[in-house]
């Protein structure tokens, strides 16, 4: 049996208003029509006359009727009527959307952060009095945006504040924030709203009774997600542009680069179905200075249908900076490495010295090798630490390992970008605790290559020694010598862009007081020059500025931030709409359907009726009755004639 509730009963109070209308239809003056001839005697009348009576008795016509009606439906209104139905809601509700960097992808003129946010405020249109929603932002950073609220439009306002960034979404903290708005003693229901399958180590955090509503269609898209710029000497610059295309069908269309705002070139672009190009092209010395802005852009055909394939929009371009072309002085220390020398010295812009042993002051050196001998208790500058002897400080040694395997090699990582470590040979390897360091390579019981920061200088450390390896023999060798320099030394000269979602580790010169990075939408974010780590989550140029500095600062004042790789596949897997993620199958709740806006509608419907009545509707109906009976009395006239056979008086 449907139960009605009436949510706010005092709005039954408005059905007072009919009360006046009564009286109005009592008190109104009714006057007769009556047909006269003249109503010229009637000018000789001195004392004013009326037909009108006072008081009628009532006698409701089509009009009384319509806005009675509409009235009640109004007060019914008020009264917030509600039916009971079954819905996906708890006693407290959890929303957690996610807000990476594909939820921007166009879907047919909306986002798909757009259905997923109308999904949301559908969803919670049913509350039942006592429930409560909370929402959680899966971005980057993820934040609760609203807790604990009994208003749906509060919750509605809320969802309206989730800006996705270009970034991927962290899910695993955006669970743990979740778990942590649940209540004891109250049945929790928690949905998240997302366009890609969530991962292993995400799910190992979701609350219980998660159910994974996924958004969004197959979408094709094409992406910039990788741009380097290194000096060739005499001005010329080498530009790297990597465009990855994620559609089912071949791609036309063109790369532009720009220097300081100007076209300089252009490179015809021919991709085949989910296929990755690196356009490599040379930037002649007139086309710009060192330190110079830098941008490569997208423009693509339009396929058979008349569409570009290309749904998302921000990952279309890409920027960095023209790199420094003055040579950088590299102090190699050590007994001497053949391996080591000629890799660096095939580098462009190294000019590389040796010492037996690290000295005391390194002043004037861009990039100290430390290679089986002591290194520095703290670093003072960019180091590659290559089996050295003692370890600062900061790096301990634990033990050794032998013949270590291989089995993990980062993938997104520069400094391994286009190296290919399987099958390495390593006799013996040094196993290290380094808390600031990451390892991007490694066996199961030792790393193999850490790159992060020590002190307040980044370093990358190689725990064996080279000559106890085949490392220097591989053709991977030189890459990740010119990717080490490039990430130690050229990174603080803005040759490379980083993929947004990186947490990047600033340098801190000495005086610094407090650093500023400008994010390309205009926010800024302060960054602790004590732990000077800051996560970009947008794509494009980040200005760095340093606080307490005098004189020119020798750190990077542009940070250049591509497109996440994952961000642009667009036809990835998506969870199944619906699906209970964790806990098994959720429970139906009890929520409320309200019927107020059914109502409000149909009392309009019945105001524009009875509008339509009062203008001509009313006139309309006479006159077709004064018209029938007309032909009624012509029939009659016509009959009378020819049963008489003269025309009645």
């Amino acid at each position: 049996m449907l139960a009605v509730r009436l949510l706010t009963p005092w709005g039954l109070l408005a059905a007072a208003a009919a009360l006046p209308l009564v009286l109005w239809y009592l008190l109104r003056p009714r006057r007769h029509r009556v047909v006269v001839g003249s109503t010229f005697l009637w000018r000789a009348v001195e004392r004013p006359a009326t037909a009108a009576t006072p008081w009628q008795r009532f006698r409701g016509d089509a009009t009384f009727w319509l806005v009675l009606l509409a009235l009640l439906a109004l007060a019914v209104a008020l009264a917030r009527p509600a039916v009971p139905v079954p819905v996906a809601l708890g006693d407290h509700t959890i929303l957690v959307l996610d807000a990476s960097g594909s939820m921007l992808a166009d879907e047919d003129g909306v986002t798909r952060a757009e259905l997923a946010r109308r999904e949301a405020t559908e969803l919670t249109s049913t509350l039942a009095p006592g429930q409560e929603v909370s929402v959680v932002e899966g971005g980057p950073r993820a934040r609760i945006v609203l807790s604990g609220s009994t208003d749906a439009r509060e919750v509605a306002r809320a969802l309206g504040t989730i800006a996705p960034r270009h970034a991927p979404s962290d899910l695993a903290d955006a669970f743990t924030l979740a778990t942590s708005l649940q209540r004891p003693g109250q049945r929790t229901v928690v949905h998240l709203l997302t366009d890609a399958m969530v991962s292993a180590d995400a799910m190992a955090l979701a609350p219980p009774g998660l159910t994974v509503s996924a958004v969004g269609t197959d979408r094709p898209n094409v992406a910039i997600t990788r741009i380097t710029s290194a000096p060739l000497g005499s001005g010329e610059h080498q530009v790297l542009v990597q465009v990855r295309s994620f559609a089912q069908t071949a791609v036309t269309g063109r790369l532009a680069l720009d220097v300081d705002g100007r076209t300089v070139l252009q490179q015809a672009l021919r991709l085949a179905p989910r296929a990755t190009e690196d356009v490599v092209v040379t930037v002649p010395a007139v086309a710009g200075d060192t330190g110079a802005p830098l941008g490569a852009r997208l423009e693509l055909d339009a396929d058979v249908t008349g569409q570009v394939p290309d749904a998302l929009p921000f990952d279309d371009t890409a920027s960095t900076v023209l790199a420094e072309n003055r040579d950088l002085r590299v102090l190699l220390a050590g007994p001497g490495n053949t391996f080591l020398q000629a890799a660096l010295r095939a580098v462009p812009g190294l000019t590389v010295e040796s010492a037996p042993v690290v000295p005391d002051t390194l002043t004037g050196v861009d990039l100290l090798v430390v290679d089986r001998v002591d290194a520095p208790a703290s670093l003072p500058v960019p180091t590659l630490l290559v089996a050295p002897t003692r370890w600062p400080d900061d790096v301990s040694a634990i033990g050794d390992a032998e013949l270590p395997a291989l089995t993990y090699q980062s993938t997104d990582h520069p400094l391994l970008a286009d190296v290919d470590l399987t099958g390495l040979a390593v006799a013996t390897t040094r196993v290290l605790e380094a808390p600031q360091l990451t390892v991007l390579a490694s066996a199961p019981d030792a790393g193999l290559l850490y790159a992060g920061r020590v002190g307040d200088a980044p370093a990358v450390a190689l725990p064996f020694d080279l000559l106890a390896s085949d490392l220097p023999l591989r053709p991977a060798w030189p890459l990740l010598v010119a990717n080490t320099t490039r990430w130690l030394t050229g990174g603080a000269a803005g040759t490379a862009a980083v993929p947004a979602g990186s947490v990047v580790a600033l340098p801190s010169p000495a005086g610094t007081t407090g650093i500023v990075a400008t994010a390309p939408d205009g926010h800024e974010v302060r960054v602790d020059p004590g732990a000077p780590t800051l996560q970009v989550d947008l794509v494009g140029p980040w200005q760095l500025a340093y606080a307490g500095t005098e004189g020119p600062v020798a750190a990077p004042t542009t940070l250049s931030v591509t497109a996440a790789l994952e961000e642009g596949d667009l036809a990835r897997a998506r969870p199944e709409p619906g699906t209970p993620a964790a806990g098994g199958e959720p429970t139906l709740g009890e929520g409320l359907q309200a019927l107020a806006w059914p109502l409000v509608l149909a009392a309009l419907v019945l105001l524009l009726v009875e509008w339509g009545w009062s203008h001509g509707g009313r006139q309309w109906l006479h006159a077709r009755r004064g018209a029938r009976l007309a032909r009624v009395r012509r029939a009659l006239d016509d009959e009378d004639v020819a049963s008489h056979g003269q025309v009645p008086s």
